[in-house]
């Protein structure tokens, strides 16, 4: 029995196929009816059937793209296979653990994870911890004067990213907000209005943060790798280490306070001016051309994290850009029910947990 077997066997939940589904459908018991439920389970899986002929290239590229980008293989995959795994299968897990599988399977494969026995790891947080331990290594001397050591000993190591470049090094294998490469606003932010620290325990790769505003802003919170927002008794740290988080955020200076000239101006050309280009071209389309100092970075996260925040900011920014296109493009053909669509989605989604990115 080959390896694949035997864990098709050990895992009967992950070997189910549509055969599965339509061999259970059919009341005969010499599966009489199972040619007939192919012909009809198979055209809504023949994406010849399902998109115009324009359009089939096109969608057969996006649906390659995604796949690839989340590390699955689509060598020799027919084009009905990957809109099947790609649409039914993969979406069922969010990038970040796809991320997280590929980062883990790098860092193994360059040798670089001391625990070889991929079988003794027991979900998703043991690699993000074997991640952190890896990425550790990796700590180069260019990143130095893009953090603030606040402390370190032989098993807590705490920075403050002065820089995206920091914050994604030192933040690898977690959620937070302020590692989104697409959303690197959100850094932005939080380096602007308050202290932001990354605590990092040096032996087991755990890690947790924590946010202080200043200047006016209340805000005092801390996040577990997965981007929920935990009060500091649920923070798995040692006890003499409170008292150091007391005086790191007993601070007076931001992040940006403490970056010197030179880092800001990088900080502003990684955040603000990628997300300006990003959303002209996204209002505007990409023939046209807008100057940055004309088009002032919209503040796109709620001051006071809540429940409701992340999804009302959301929905008021597909307002936002419908309106800007109505404005300044009027010949240009936007779908609005598609959007309208989306707002009510998204107010269904409204009693979720908050995230950094409230």
């Amino acid at each position: 029995m080959s390896r694949l077997d035997e864990l098709k066997k050990q895992y009967p939940e992950l070997n189910i196929t549509i055969f599965d589904v339509m061999s259970r459908l059919d009341t005969s018991k010499t599966y009489k009816y199972v040619p007939l439920l192919c012909k009809i389970f198979g055209k809504r899986f023949n994406v010849k059937d399902l998109w115009h002929k324009d359009d089939y290239l096109n969608g057969i590229s996006d649906l390659q793209a995604s796949l690839i980008n989340k590390g699955i293989s689509t060598d020799n995959l027919t084009d009905n296979q990957m809109y099947y795994m790609a649409n039914y299968l993969c979406d069922h897990f969010t990038s970040d653990t796809y991320n997280t599988l590929k980062d883990f399977m790098e860092f193994m494969d360059r040798g670089l994870i001391d625990n070889k026995d991929v079988t003794s790891y027991k979900d998703i947080d043991d690699l993000r911890g074997a991640i952190t331990l890896a990425s550790m290594k990796e700590y180069t001397k260019d990143l130095e004067g893009q953090v603030v050591k606040e402390y370190e000993d032989e098993n807590w190591l705490a920075v403050r990213p002065l820089t995206f470049s920091s914050s994604v090094k030192y933040g690898a294998s977690t959620r937070w907000c302020t590692t989104y490469v697409r959303e690197k606003q959100y850094f932005e932010k939080y380096w602007r209005k308050g202290i932001l620290v990354y605590f990092i325990n040096k032996k087991s790769g755990y890690k947790f943060a924590g946010f202080k505003g200043l200047n006016g802003d209340s805000e005092f919170s801390f996040w577990n790798a997965e981007d929920n927002r935990i009060d500091y008794l649920d923070v798995n740290a040692d006890d003499y280490l409170f008292p150091i988080v007391r005086r790191i955020f007993k601070s007076e200076q931001t992040n940006k306070n403490l970056s010197s000239n030179e880092i800001q101006e990088q900080v502003h050309k990684e955040c603000i001016e990628s997300y300006e280009k990003m959303r002209v071209e996204f209002v505007s389309g990409p023939d046209e051309t807008i100057p940055l100092d004309e088009q002032p970075i919209r503040e796109t996260i709620m001051e006071q994290p809540t429940p409701t925040n992340h999804y009302a900011t959301a929905i008021n920014t597909l307002r936002e850009l419908l309106d800007e296109v109505n404005t300044q493009n009027a010949n240009m053909e936007i779908e609005q029910v598609q959007i309208e669509t989306e707002i009510r989605e998204l107010r269904h989604e409204i009693t979720r947990v908050p995230t950094m990115r409230a």
